[in-house]
């Protein structure tokens, strides 16, 4: 997110949030409402840390909404917290949600569907929302029971047949804020009822032994993720299942067997490239020596295949991996990712070029992206942080950056938003 727009809207969260703390603390069912802690490492978090958390409620008490971050419409926001009619009403500045809702259209450049991902405010703005949403239903379901985890609705039924009536009674009220259930995540269920899927449970509680066994353990492990991954494609299975590694030290006799299956899963599965570069990094920080060739035909090879496909995420984890691995790009993946419109992914392929990793890199679509207006647009963290490194020239003007009062101020501090 634009940090000129970011900063607008956190500032506008900050100076409101005693109403805004208000409307959320009539939420029944949320185990999601943001709190500041103290000592935590964010400016708000959820009530309940982790997901795994929700198993002792799920126990006590014994349906999720369709890509919900992208889905918020931001008109919705003032519905939620001063209702349809009074926002329809009245559209001026001055009112909260009025006020929430334009400077989030303008953090995402006039789009008036979806928010973005990770910040604080995100997490407010749909608890916001939601809580709405609750209060709706209640007066249609006063008897319910379950709880809430930001988008995933669990309510528990006496019989189907409140089951079905709850359902579609949540699915109205949705719809008032723009908002539908996602039909593959939604569903009704008679206990028993597992608490976690099958393949996390399994992943789990699988051991690797450190004894002459473990060469066969490994093998048997990947083998069960590679089950997983072709029963559960719409899952995270690989993430899940190569996160033990990056604090996993092997039998040094079964490196290369475990690094060549890590380097495995990377291609077969390319979401999983972040997990794979950490384990491959922990390893080595750890005194093993690796398989620079292996690394090398792996990571461009995911950038290669995932590059023409828009997998941005997949390109900018194997480009990182080759810089802090110090291994050069070979020319097809160069090709492949010097089209990108991603800021991130040029951002690291202009260091990897600092750093004489990538040969004949043509810059000349990121170049045009050095201007005063693009630091409005969605590649503005390309046309700051390419100024601020010295990466590329400013376009018609000695320094864009610099004149800019909001970026200039940001320049003059020295602020980063990458550290090479």
């Amino acid at each position: 997110m634009n940090p000129v727009n970011f900063f607008a809207l956190a500032r506008l969260v900050a100076i409101n949030w005693p109403e805004i703390d208000r409307h959320l603390s009539s939420s029944q069912l949320s185990v999601s409402r943001p709190v500041n802690r103290p000592n935590g490492g964010r400016g708000l978090s959820t009530i309940t840390y982790d997901r795994r958390d929700l198993i002792p409620l799920q126990a006590k008490n014994r349906a999720a909404i369709s890509e919900f971050y992208h889905s918020i419409y931001t008109h919705s926001i003032p519905w939620a917290l001063h209702t349809k009619a009074f926002s329809k009403a009245n559209r001026g500045r001055g009112l909260l949600g009025n006020d929430l809702d334009s400077v989030i259209r303008n953090s995402q450049y006039g789009q008036t569907v979806g928010i973005p991902i990770g910040p604080d405010t995100s997490l407010v703005i749909a608890e916001c929302i939601l809580t709405a949403v609750e209060n709706l239903i209640y007066p249609k379901l006063p008897q319910l029971v379950g709880h809430r985890f930001v988008d995933d609705f669990e309510l528990c039924f006496r019989d189907h047949a409140s089951a079905e009536h709850a359902l579609a009674v949540l699915q109205e009220q949705l719809l008032e804020f723009e908002l539908r259930l996602n039909p593959r995540k939604t569903g009704l269920h008679v206990p028993p009822i597992n608490f976690e899927p099958e393949w996390i449970a399994e992943l789990r509680r699988f051991g690797i032994r450190n004894t002459s066994g473990q060469r066969g353990d490994l093998v048997a492990y990947f083998d069960l993720i590679t089950k997983y991954l072709l029963s559960h494609p719409s899952e995270h299975v690989s993430k899940y299942g190569i996160k033990r590694f990056n604090r996993f030290i092997p039998d040094p006799r079964n490196l290369n067997l475990l690094q060549s299956l890590l380097c495995h899963i990377a291609v077969a599965e390319p979401g999983s490239v972040k997990e794979v570069v950490e384990s491959l990094l922990f390893l080595r920080n750890h005194g093993f020596v690796l398989d620079a060739r292996l690394i090398w035909e792996t990571l461009n090879t995911v950038i290669t295949n995932s590059a023409p496909l828009g997998y941005q995420y997949e390109v900018s984890w194997a480009l990182w991996g080759l810089i802090v691995f110090n291994i050069p790009l070979d020319p097809s993946a160069t090709v492949a990712l010097q089209s990108s419109g991603n800021s991130v992914i040029a951002i690291l392929a202009l260091d990897a070029q600092r750093r004489g990793l990538i040969q004949n890199l043509d810059t000349t679509r990121w170049a045009g992206r050095m201007t005063a207006n693009d630091l409005r647009e969605e590649e503005w963290l390309l046309s700051y942080e390419a100024n601020v490194q010295n990466w590329l020239p400013s376009v018609g003007v000695p320094d864009h950056v610099g004149a800019d009062v909001e970026f200039g101020f940001l320049k003059q501090h020295n602020i980063r938003f990458y550290v090479p």
